[in-house]
């Protein structure tokens, strides 16, 4: 294991400049997520409307991935990240300012073009700062690992922020502050992440549209592929059994367990160093027992924990397995991501990324708003059972589709 940290320490610059601002990136989501679904509930929006909000938004970010991630070729995947955290900002600053639900719909609308921008291009620059098979798969999971480290971070101050939810002003406070954040990680990325060697300027492009016919007609061409329909089918159910829950982890603690919004955070940011250790070792244990052993595994280790939470227990114990939860969660969606992306040519790897996107969204668009309704009626145990069901189905899949083309 002391090799495999060394070698987190010798992964090039350009990785660990990216590194560095992803823990700003971090920060501002976890200020964001916290409050989001708070502050609608206190401005007097109804559970299943914030359901709708959240599924709304997601179906968004699936409709944009694909012609995203035409448009990082012609553009350059540092620019659409830069201008989707700005657009991320611009999207917290009106949930701030506004009360009406017109104006909710157009800042989630902002946010989730931002999302889209975001996470359309942050994997393929990263990957571009890499050297080798190995450096991409170490920084794959050790920008997960700085992103949840300071997600719990950002978490944590949010819970402490002021609030006037009984007067519904709401968490505007919170709102703000993840919007200054986002600007001043915006800029930083802007500034200090490399250029991205071999990009061919926007003008070139637009003069060579002989180019451009080729790469649709290259796009066209490879997406009836089997392999690539089947990993995105997959994407969609995990994505969808891990939204269940994943969308509403604040209210569902707060509620539960009725507590005050500073231990919601304590948790939600306690939560963070568990996924961040679960981030950080998800390389070495893919090395040391081998994906398929890994995958399985953790399969059926969040099959039981979700299965565990549906039950009434107490509530140091459902805190204790509500925080192995996250790292477990957050293990499979990497060592699944990681091991789909790896298995995949150079060439396929950005048609997978858009259509990952697109199917991951509609999956957690739909059990989103399955979970508004469902947290509506104020049952905030039901989720865990559901997770814990559909999580067998993605196992099912896995074994008797997915692992065979990965063989």
């Amino acid at each position: 294991m002391s090799d495999y940290f060394r070698g987190l320490l010798r992964l090039p610059s350009g990785v660990r400049r990216f590194l560095m601002t992803e823990s700003l990136y971090g920060i501002g989501i976890g200020l964001y997520s916290l409050v989001l679904n708070l502050h609608l509930l206190s401005k007097g929006l109804k559970e299943d409307q914030v359901g709708a909000l959240v599924s709304v938004g997601i179906l968004i970010m699936g409709i944009l991935a694909i012609p995203v991630s035409l448009l990082a070729n012609r553009y350059g995947r540092k620019k659409l990240l830069v201008t989707g955290i700005l657009f991320i900002a611009a999207g917290n600053v009106l949930y701030a300012f506004t009360g009406e639900l017109a104006y909710f719909y157009l800042a989630q609308i902002l946010v989730s073009i931002g999302l889209t921008l975001v996470e359309t291009t942050e994997v393929q620059l990263l990957f571009h700062y890499c050297t080798s098979r190995r450096d991409e798969m170490r920084a794959f999971s050790l920008m997960f690992a700085v992103f949840t480290a300071f997600t719990g971070a950002g978490t944590l101050i949010a819970g402490y922020l002021p609030s006037e939810a009984t007067s519904g002003e709401g968490y505007r406070t919170a709102l703000l502050l993840a919007g200054l954040v986002f600007v001043i990680h915006g800029i930083v990325r802007g500034l200090i992440l490399p250029a991205e060697n071999g990009a061919t300027p926007p003008t070139e492009n637009r003069l060579d549209d002989s180019r451009n016919h080729e790469m649709m007609s290259g796009w066209k061409k490879k997406l009836p592929s089997s392999k690539l329909w089947l990993f995105a089918v997959f994407m969609a159910l995990l994505g969808g059994a891990l939204a269940i829950t994943g969308s509403f982890l604040n209210v569902i603690v707060k509620y539960r367990l009725d507590w005050m919004d500073d231990k919601v955070s304590l948790l939600l940011a306690i939560a963070g160093v568990v996924l961040f250790v679960s981030s950080l070792l998800t390389p070495y244990i893919m090395e040391r027992f081998g994906p398929h052993t890994a995958i399985i595994s953790v399969f059926v280790m969040n099959m039981v924990i979700f299965l565990a939470l549906f039950w009434s227990m107490p509530v140091w114990l459902f805190t204790v397995l509500f925080l192995i939860r996250g790292g477990g969660v957050t293990m499979l969606s990497n060592l699944v991501d990681s091991k789909l992306m790896s298995a995949l040519k150079e060439k396929e790897r950005n048609l997978f990324a858009g259509m990952r996107s697109v199917f991951r969204s509609v999956g957690s668009s739909i059990a989103a708003y399955l979970a508004g309704l469902i947290l509506a009626g104020a049952d905030y145990r039901m989720p865990f059972l559901i997770t814990a069901v559909v999580l067998g189905a993605g196992l099912l899949c896995y074994i008797k589709w997915i692992r065979p083309l990965l063989d």
